[in-house]
């Protein structure tokens, strides 16, 4: 999408889209003779300006096919995730109206009330999220007009918006990036297709370097937590490794770990129908350190990030694992299976262990689609966070609110640190006290895995994958976690 800044409404596009606040006594533009033609819609009431609300309209001798009037509520009310919806609503009318350009003052309208670095974000990257549309499979004939160009009103543009609106068009087209790998079907992106996701980012950027750990040498380090999830598949476990320098050699990493199963048949303790069927968003956590990683390298952030993927499949096999069945992971710790549906833990405990072990990281954040407690305790429009850092986790939180990418900060007292012990292993992969605050114990388990690293788990469960449009995301994968994170490092 081409985004430029124009300094009148004589340079518009298919559709004009004019803002104004429901405390405005008249709609005014910056158009004399629009304004004359506005005053019907005030006078008749058509038009209030509540938040949210469109009314559209053909005005005579525009150059516009449309002029739109889009509320903003009151002034006081505003909030920058309310602008981000109202670039949503822009970007989807005119897609609906099957033109390909429009212009609107919202940019202008607002400038005053938010920084101007962070408004350009909220634009760069809501632009990008709001226009996107998962096609692949659809005939030709079904794909939706995307908008291709997009005319900022701004009579006084600043570089600090400029700066905001590439970055944010970075960070929206990496969370793009992870929806196109969350949304494709598990006979596509399988653990081999994850790899040579990665592989082809190694190629476009010279300050990545992909490095893969094969079912072979992962036997060999003892990593038999994800051996044993991925025992039932013909598709082979991988644990990827992916490398960005940007920092000084003597800097320690930032490490992000995404869950990656590529598709989630619960093993033996089998997911009914009406579960099972999108269960190729189980490695969501995977597509959001790839999108991550992506955003990161097009930053050109100067720092050390790595970010690790253990990803295989989780089915059912004449070999595959059974409930009671007891593994060793990587750090040592023996794990009874209570319920084979419990694999995610199972990656990323020896992936955790090993990345503690082997890279010392400063800092570790673990992603994952983990528990379906976590849509009961949160829903949908928050990640939860959760670990024993505590100024990590508020971060985090922090990050998240700026972001619109929300993080909710679930407690972790000692009273759940002793739920995961087992009675004839270490640990069990479900809790001992039974299914209640099944988020916390899930992270409970992952900490057991966890040494030195300051450590936060992300659970995306809710977040990552939409059962109906909301707001400027779409049906389906939403990319959660790529934005947060890359606002964390950019706060950083």
């Amino acid at each position: 999408m081409n985004v430029k800044i124009v300094k009148n409404l004589n340079d518009n596009g298919n559709i004009l889209a004019l803002t104004f606040f429901e405390d405005e006594k008249v709609l005014k533009s910056s158009s004399r003779d629009l304004d004359n033609k506005l005053k019907g819609f005030v006078k008749d009431k058509i038009f209030l300006a509540k938040f949210g609300k469109l009314y559209s309209a053909c005005v005579s001798d525009m150059k516009c096919s449309k002029v739109l009037l889009v509320g903003l509520g009151k002034k006081k009310d505003l909030t920058l995730e309310k602008v981000r919806k109202i670039i949503g609503k822009i970007v989807g009318f005119t897609r609906s109206e099957k033109r390909n350009n429009f212009s609107t003052d919202l940019s202008e309208k607002v400038a005053g009330l938010f920084d101007a670095e962070d408004l350009g974000r909220a634009f760069g990257e809501t632009l990008e999220l709001s226009n996107y549309g998962f096609d692949k499979y659809l005939n030709k004939e079904r794909h939706k007009k995307k908008v291709e160009d997009v005319g900022l009103i701004f009579s006084k543009v600043g570089p600090k918006f400029l700066e905001g609106v590439r970055v944010g068009k970075i960070i929206g087209e990496s969370s793009n990036f992870t929806k196109d790998l969350v949304n494709d079907h598990p006979g596509v992106v399988t653990p081999t297709f994850l790899e040579k996701t990665a592989r082809a980012m190694e190629k476009k950027h010279t300050k990545i370097k992909v490095k893969v750990l094969n079912k072979n040498e992962m036997e060999k380090l003892g990593m038999n937590a994800i051996l044993g999830v991925a025992r039932g598949s013909v598709e082979a476990p991988k644990l990827i490794i992916i490398e960005y320098r940007g920092g000084a050699k003597s800097e320690k990493f930032k490490a992000f770990v995404g869950k990656g199963i590529t598709f989630d048949s619960g093993g033996y303790n089998l997911k009914p129908t009406g579960y099972m069927e999108d269960m190729k968003c189980d490695m969501g956590g995977a597509g959001a350190v790839l999108g991550t990683m992506r955003s990161i390298a097009h930053l050109g952030l100067k720092q050390n990030i790595l970010g690790v993927i253990p990803t295989c499949e989780n089915m059912i096999g004449a070999n595959a694992q059974r409930p009671g069945d007891i593994v060793k992971a990587y750090n040592g710790k023996t794990i009874e299976i209570l319920n084979t549906d419990a694999e995610g833990r199972l990656i990323l405990a020896d992936a955790l262990a090993y990345t503690d072990d082997k890279y010392k990281p400063e800092i570790m954040v673990d992603l994952a689609t983990l528990t379906g407690a976590c849509v009961v305790a949160l829903g949908y429009f928050a990640t939860a966070v959760m670990g024993k850092d505590n100024d990590l986790c508020q971060e985090l939180v922090v990050a998240g609110e700026k972001s619109g990418d929300r993080v909710w900060q679930l407690p972790f007292y000692e009273d759940f640190h002793d739920h995961m012990n087992g009675s004839i292993s270490d640990l069990q992969n479900i809790s001992k006290e039974g299914r209640g605050a099944g988020s916390i114990t899930a992270g409970v388990f992952l900490s057991k895995f966890v040494d030195k690293a300051r450590w936060a788990h992300l659970d995306i469960a809710g977040s990552a994958f939409f059962a109906k449009a909301h707001g400027y995301n779409q049906k389906g994968a939403t990319g959660a976690g790529v934005r947060v994170l890359s606002y964390w490092l950019l706060n950083r």
